[in-house]
């Protein structure tokens, strides 16, 4: 028995192998399955972390406390746009 290994995706059911191995279509095989898939919750642990420290940092740094009228402020970056 030859073992193959490849990255691919599985796409309406079907596994389709890299034209690499042309030379095994038709042939018996027996499959296993490996799928990496992040650990649950930790993309989302770590957007929100980072989303987190971000707001902390701005709660520490005066962004906003030089304007006077805030509506004067908000049309005047409007009509920079334009």
């Amino acid at each position: 028995m030859e073992a193959l290994q490849f990255k691919g995706k599985i796409e309406n059911g079907m596994i389709r192998l890299p034209s690499e191995y042309k030379d095994y279509d038709e042939e018996q095989l027996q499959v296993i399955v490996l799928i990496k898939k992040p650990l649950e919750n930790e993309n989302s642990i770590n957007k929100k972390e980072k989303l987190r420290l971000a707001f902390q940092k701005m709660a520490d740094v005066p962004m906003f406390s030089k304007i006077d009228n805030p509506v004067t402020w908000q049309k005047k970056l409007r009509d920079e746009w334009e």
